[in-house]
């Protein structure tokens, strides 16, 4: 654990170990056991892998890697989103968690969001308090908590079929999508819901990940969204509560149809509604994780986050 500590941007050439780091790690937290790596040939790459992808190509300066001596022991994707500098959980050796390369990690990356002009900070931790500890020293106060639920894709059917029915709604062609149709309510309900906006993840999802995304009407008016696919349920985002529900039950119907035989989503707790209809569905409530954040700023009340990455 001897040598100078360094922190800087991450080199595209190293992510491919990163991203093995963070897939071993998040495995380890509790609730996160099955989404440890399978090796096999063929298989898709893992939305850890993924995301950290997307970000590291479209926010490599805040894109942070940390060493000790010749050894990366850990780093964090941090990305800014209209002012709002978004961390999500950091990953670092657990050796190394009570060594000064942590405070490190998060000192260097409050720095890139003051130099990327944020205003804001908001924080997804995953695990270890230790965490949490820090960015409260650093400012952040705890919020809610968001729950990891996971359901068999028959349950997440029926129950999305069910919600579904509570404001209509219709899926965006291949035509439309392509054309960027509609990308203002996308906008406009990311503030309303998320308090940002994020044109380059909505492209990501899209064209990377290819997911499905529908939007929901109350009255002539577009009043929700969703997203969903293979690996994913979500982002869904509303303006009213009613129609977070509707917009639930597509993103669950959409990753239902994925092909995988679990379907898992990350709920705020605010989100209360949802909650309710998801574990009376027969959803495992298997992981607990914590939203930091400076200012009290959005509740997320009619929201469900797509990754534990991409908040």
């Amino acid at each position: 654990m001897t040598g100078k500590v360094k922190v800087q941007p991450v080199s595209r050439v190293g992510l491919e170990p990163l991203v093995a780091m963070a897939e071993q790690l998040r495995a380890s937290l509790p609730g996160w056991q099955d989404t440890a790596p399978v090796e096999l040939r063929g298989q898709p790459p893992s939305d850890l892998a993924l995301d950290l992808r997307h970000l590291a190509r479209h926010d490599g300066d805040g894109f942070l890697t940390a060493s000790v001596g010749d050894e990366v022991v850990g780093f964090v994707a941090n990305h800014v989103r209209s002012r709002q500098l978004n961390v999500p959980q950091p990953w670092l050796l657990p050796e190394y968690l009570e060594h000064e390369v942590a405070e490190q990690l998060v000192r260097r990356s409050m720095a890139y969001g003051e130099r990327a002009g944020a205003s804001d900070c908001a924080v997804h931790v995953l695990g270890e308090s230790r965490w949490q500890a820090m960015f409260f020293r650093f400012g952040l106060r705890p919020r809610f908590p968001v729950y990891r639920l996971v359901l068999t894709a028959e349950h997440a059917r029926v129950a999305g079929q069910e919600l579904a029915k509570l404001k209509p709604s219709s899926e965006l062609t291949q035509d439309a999508v392509q054309r960027r149709s509609g990308s203002a309510d996308l906008e406009r309900l990311d503030r309303l819901a998320r308090g940002v906006t994020r044109p380059m993840d909505h492209e990501y999802w899209l064209t990377e990940r290819r997911l499905r995304l529908a939007k929901v009407r109350d009255g002539q008016r577009i009043a929700g969204y969703a997203y969903g696919g293979p690996g994913q349920c979500g982002p869904v985002a509303a303006a009213t509560g009613e129609a977070a529900l509707a917009a639930l039950g597509r993103a669950l119907q959409f990753a239902a149809d994925g092909g995988q035989a679990e379907v898992q989503l990350l709920v705020p707790a605010t989100f209360e509604s949802a909650l309710e209809h998801l574990l009376d569905a027969g959803a495992d409530c298997r992981a607990s994780s914590i939203w930091m954040s400076r200012k009290a700023g959005s509740t997320l009340d009619r929201y469900v986050l797509p990754s534990p990455t991409i908040g």
